[in-house]
């Protein structure tokens, strides 16, 4: 098999690899404008892979997108000829004769992940810094991280906040991310949760249990005034400071 013979049947660009090997670029791209590519190795005994080597899922998990098992678990049942490795790779084996079917087949589940691909980005930068304050508290709290945690203010209104974290020898801390936006700081979102920690300061909840974990941008001129206006009412963290707090 080689480059000529694959684009009579297939019509894309290819190029030779080392023991044989094709790289393929096909003319469908994602969002972004990248081309959606595969991989084509022999393996002896007139049988070739087909894989993406990860490259689909990476694209996707590179801008953000959740790659729940649920989602996961829809490609793979919608396309039951392709799998989809534990490490993310698409691949399938095929005759010589067999491959530009298979090769369709992979490059159709590609497709079809870079199709759902702006669905499963964060919705928002508050959704996508979120994520990221979540996985550092899950490597420290474990189970004593407690997600999406509702609590009665002061004002009678319930209060939901992304992150709970349950101690035993120091009690509740409620934890609330505020994400900046391209430049600076998102000011809607310090104002909200300078909402939040005010209510339940006025609850009488300690200091301690009152914290923000702010989206901290070098150079943003408006950093010091968003931590003095919260500081009224919490405890302010800084995320690029997290060496230090994530103890």
């Amino acid at each position: 098999m080689n480059c000529t013979s694959l684009l009579e049947n297939l019509g894309f660009d290819c190029a030779q690899r080392g023991n044989g090997a094709l790289r393929l670029w096909s003319p469908f791209t994602f969002d972004d404008g990248e081309h959606l590519g595969l991989f084509l190795a022999p393996l002896g005994s007139d049988q070739w892979l087909v894989t993406d080597h990860a490259d689909t899922l990476m694209h996707a998990s590179a801008l953000g997108a959740k790659l729940t098992k649920p989602r996961i678990e829809a490609i793979r049942s919608r396309f039951p000829g392709v799998e989809l490795t534990a490490g993310g790779a698409l691949r399938a084996t095929s005759t010589a004769d067999d491959l530009p079917s298979t090769v369709t087949a992979v490059l159709n589940t590609a497709i079809a992940i870079s199709h759902a691909e702006a669905r499963w980005l964060p919705k928002s930068s508050e959704e996508r810094f979120n994520q990221i304050v979540g996985r550092e508290l899950q490597a420290i709290a474990g189970e004593h991280l407690q997600r999406n945690v509702t609590v009665q203010g002061v004002s009678g209104h319930q209060l939901e906040f992304p992150f709970v974290i349950d101690l035993p020898d120091s009690g509740r801390h409620l934890i609330q991310p505020v994400a900046s936006g391209d430049e600076h700081i998102d000011w809607s979102n310090v104002y909200k949760a300078g909402g939040k920690m005010l209510d339940l300061k006025s609850a009488g909840a300690d200091e301690h249990q009152r914290i923000v974990v702010i989206e901290d941008i070098p150079g943003d001129q408006e950093l010091g005034k968003a931590i003095t206006f919260l500081s009224v009412t919490t405890s302010v963290l800084l995320f690029s400071h997290r060496a230090q707090w994530l103890v």
